[in-house]
């Protein structure tokens, strides 16, 4: 992982080859604290008062500078991404000024563009982060270039405020309801591409909020995360069972957060890219995967979480393949093609990421989904793991009431598509 000020200095150098100019003080300040993963990140409001600046052309600013990278790089730069982005791009260049790649360009006779387009394959997995391409004479396109819609559903103010900084900030067009029928009304009017969904409120809770929505062909393919104080098991299980993409317990992360939201607007695009939009009313996430002939690879370098956890899931009816290294689940992953993988980070040959990124890089197995299992809890752990192309993260020890949750609902929502 390169450190703040090596990712400061490339985006420097990004821009400088671009408009010929250096970054300006204001601007840099800027991008240090969006590289930050300090849980106390400054706002553009305290950016400003440090430097003497109004919030508001902070902002307006930031905009700007995000413009800017969004052309430069040609994906679409946002606060929440930036480190990310910056990484990737990093490696990229690495990777093409390394001799492997000139001996394969040279091999294949490839154009510039499709240099570019080989480098993006290796480092960013299609299913993670599709890559713009360019066509002479044209302006570049990015699929999610269009403002994506958010609705946030708290009975809270002051939780309805916060959750709307943060996504304003990363440039989401944000909607809000303080109430369950408010949200049912306003998300059947806008159709958002997501919901941010509380469950404690007076006069509907989040599940049967939910369980409207996914009961109405017009707005059953939103995808729903909920957010929410309750952090018991059973929360988790019902927040999936009655249709939830996903959970997050507050006090949250604001970058797991934004990870997540990113993630489920990038499941909903290959949804829609594969059955097409008119045909996701027909898969609903309410339906229940049967576990019986669900094949599932476990990996991890400890035999005795093998031993564990096999035992569970084998009670529960799947069948259990497992593997103690990366190459060993590369290995069996290709000659199986399980419904799906539990994997490990920390490993002695290849660490998880590795062997996600190369999962994702096969297309035999690149639908595959993928949950990371890890006592790793830092963010930024989790951050990485999907933006390798994993589908989920479960902490250790594990919650094994969660995982089987979170399992079931990969399960569905992939099996459609593999």
């Amino acid at each position: 992982m390169s450190d703040q000020k090596t990712l400061l200095d490339f985006a420097d150098n990004l821009v400088k080859g671009y408009t010929g100019s250096v970054l300006s003080e204001a601007q840099r300040l800027i991008l240090t604290e969006a590289l930050n993963f300090s849980t106390k990140m400054k706002t553009y409001g305290q950016v400003a008062a440090e430097i003497g600046y109004s919030s508001g052309y902070i902002k307006v600013m930031a905009a700007q500078l995000w413009r800017l990278l969004s052309k430069v790089i040609g994906q679409k730069v946002t606060k929440g991404n930036l480190r990310k982005i910056l990484q990737w791009q990093l490696e990229r260049e690495s990777l093409e000024s390394s001799p492997q790649f000139e001996s394969l360009a040279k091999e294949t006779a490839i154009s510039q563009l499709d240099r570019q387009q080989v480098t993006a394959e290796v480092i960013l997995p299609e299913v993670v982060l599709p890559v713009a391409t360019t066509h002479e004479g044209q302006e570049m396109k990015d699929e999610r270039s269009r403002m994506a819609s958010i609705l946030v559903v708290d009975d809270q103010p002051n939780n309805v405020a916060l959750l709307t900084d943060i996504l304003e900030e990363d440039e989401y067009e944000v909607w809000q309801a303080t109430s369950g029928v408010e949200a049912l009304e306003m998300a059947r009017k806008i159709l958002p591409d997501l919901i941010l969904l509380d469950i404690n409120m007076p006069d509907m809770d989040g599940y049967t909020v939910c369980q409207n929505l996914k009961a109405d062909r017009g707005t059953t393919a939103i995808p729903i995360i909920f957010i929410s104080a309750l952090d018991g098991s059973w929360e988790q299980v019902k927040a999936f069972s009655v249709g939830g993409s996903d959970y997050i317990t507050k006090p949250f992360n604001t970058l797991e957060a934004i990870v997540r939201i990113e993630h489920q607007l990038q499941i909903r695009q290959i949804q829609e890219k594969i059955i097409g939009v008119e045909e996701q009313g027909q898969v609903t996430p309410d339906q229940t995967v049967a576990s019986e002939s669900k094949q599932i690879l476990m990996v991890d370098d400890e035999l005795k979480n093998l031993a564990l956890l096999t035992d569970l899931l084998e009670e529960e009816g799947y069948e259990v393949w497992q593997a103690d290294s990366g190459s060993e689940a590369l290995r069996i992953a290709e000659m199986v093609l399980p419904d799906l993988i539990l994997l490990d980070i920390n490993m002695p040959d290849i660490n998880g990421y590795d062997v996600c990124q190369k999962l994702k890089a096969d297309a035999k197995t690149k639908l595959i989904p993928v949950i990371f299992v890890s006592a790793l809890d830092e963010a930024w752990d989790k951050v990485k793991a999907f933006s390798v192309g994993g589908s989920d993260y479960v902490g250790k020890p594990i919650d094994i009431i969660e995982l089987m949750a979170r399992m079931r609902y990969q399960l569905q929502i992939w099996s459609h598509y593999k």
